[in-house]
């Protein structure tokens, strides 16, 4: 989804300097923490063998398993956006922050206990788009428009090649530092140019809310937070898990997550394994991303990072919300990655720890590292049949290039222990490509999303869940609010002076 500070590690750098001892005052410090902890207690039957057997699998699963076979895989009918709003989501909810931990890709040996005890997540976990308003992990607010407190600050597009169609006016930058670093909740928000976009549409969504109903920062702000909760429970997650779990775990409690707001955590299963679902729905390129631009491959959409926005970049939402264009569906959800997600650069990386670039591997190795159970062992304790090794088997097959010549991934499972003991996260991937075709997750890994955003959302700020009645009123139709919607509002002319 997709920088690779997508539920990633927090390195020290010049956007993300964590303010030392006043981290816990100005931001929290929320624990992760496993969400099936008795699986620890056996690892010998639950997690991967710590060997470096284990390890030299793991990279030749994600170097050569997991590439993208090359020909054409359709993509699957639903809005592309979804796969950056799930981005978006997860940096309003997490980031790691391990100063003591020193996880370490170069030497991928499991922390112990008490090492993952001392990482730390720096985001409030917390439906409240902190990505947004703030305050940052510079412990700043983002910034209020200069001349009207109500409003967020928008900064206008530089001149370019013009505006694209449908764009009405050229408020579509962040506020920046030095016309270079946004100044905004989570700087991970400006890595790509979708998700920056995205996070734009969010500051044009507010200041129109003030606008067109008359109302002060905090109740426009307020109303903001949950409409997007709205989003998340009646859009999103429906979009990415089986829409039966979301309504079963939305009417009733829940059956594996429900922490007391007091000993709220976010689960290591959910961070560095089910909810990287999204890394597999990346598209190599978006083209025709607005009227200007008739290719938008990755190291173009990708590429963006601490520049003033050029008017001829900004995007065309219509594009993403498109289930039609073959050139901009998302990839179907699958054991395979796109091949320019396999050979990341320094802008797609920024910051984080260069020794590995392919990011399949970065996944299957942060998982061996932070002791993830298997897939099977989790399917076990959810009381859920595992994927068998012929089923599994089946999935890699897709991926021959001739019938009678085994796919790489074939080959390396099959030399590999991982038919029987299969890393989570490319469990999750699996599970999804065998029940849904890969057009959204499948039971284990559905539950999981559904059971923790739905538990954050329970745990939120101005939660919709604890008010029965509340309904959206910002869309164009009574009661209805979803993602093209809130783009819809953002899209409206700005009034705003320079």
């Amino acid at each position: 989804m997709l920088t690779v500070n997508h539920g990633g590690i927090l390195r020290q750098s010049e956007e993300h300097t964590l303010p030392g001892d006043n981290l816990e005052a100005t931001l929290g410090k929320w624990p992760f923490g496993y969400m099936f902890p008795e699986l620890q207690d056996d690892p010998k039957t639950n997690l991967l063998p710590e060997s470096q057997i284990t390890i030299s699998d793991l990279q030749r699963l994600g170097m050569k398993g997991m590439r993208d076979p090359g020909y054409e895989i359709l993509g699957i009918r639903v809005p592309a956006v979804h796969t950056f709003l799930s981005q978006f989501i997860d940096h309003d909810i997490t980031l790691m922050d391990d100063p003591r931990a020193h996880m370490s890709l170069a030497n991928p040996t499991p922390l112990s206990p008490d090492q993952i005890k001392e990482i730390v997540n720096a985001r409030s976990p917390n439906l409240d788009l902190d990505n947004v308003y703030g305050p940052n992990i510079d412990a700043e607010l983002s910034p209020p428009h200069d001349s009207d407190p109500r409003k967020m600050k928008i900064e206008k597009v530089i001149h370019g090649e013009g505006r694209p169609k449908g764009v009405k006016d050229d408020w579509h930058d962040f506020p920046r530092l030095d016309h270079t670093i946004a100044r905004i909740g989570d700087s991970r928000d400006a890595e790509n140019l979708i998700l920056a976009q995205l996070h734009v549409a969010f500051l044009r969504a507010h200041n129109n809310i003030v606008d067109e109903h008359k109302l002060d920062f905090d109740v426009a702000k307020k109303s903001l937070i949950q409409h997007y909760q709205w989003i998340v429970l009646n859009d999103f997650l429906k979009q990415i898990c089986a829409p039966s779990i979301v309504e079963t775990i939305r009417d009733k409690e829940p059956t594996f997550f429900n922490p007391s707001p007091e000993s709220f955590y976010m689960p290591l299963e959910f961070s560095v394994a089910a909810y990287r679902f999204g890394h597999s729905k990346v598209r190599a390129s978006y083209d025709k991303f607005n009227s200007i631009h008739p290719g938008g491959g990755f190291d173009f959409l990708f590429g963006f990072t601490e520049r003033r926005l050029p008017d001829d970049w900004v995007i065309s939402w219509p594009s993403f919300l498109d289930t039609e264009n073959e050139d901009r569906l998302p990839r179907r959800i699958d054991t395979t990655l796109s091949e320019p997600l396999l050979g990341l650069g320094d802008e797609q990386l920024n910051g984080q720890d260069p020794t590995v670039r392919n990011l399949a591997v970065r996944n299957l190795l942060r998982g061996y590292i932070l002791r993830m159970p298997t897939g099977q062992a989790v399917a076990k304790r959810m009381g859920m049949p595992s994927l068998t090794p012929d089923q599994i088997r089946s999935l890699a097959k897709e991926f021959r290039l001739t019938a009678e010549t085994p796919s790489a991934q074939e080959v390396i499972l099959s030399k590999s222990e991982f038919l029987n003991k299969t890393p989570l996260w490319f469990y999750i991937l699996a599970e999804a490509a065998f029940y849904s075709g890969g057009y959204h997750l499948g039971p284990m890994g559905s539950t999981i999303v559904a059971e923790v955003l739905i538990g954050v959302l329970r745990n939120s700020t101005y939660s919709i869940l604890a008010e029965p009645d509340w309904r959206p009123t910002l869309g164009e139709t009574p009661g209805k609010f979803d993602i093209e919607d809130l783009l819809k509002l953002a899209a409206r002319p700005l009034n705003l002076n320079e």
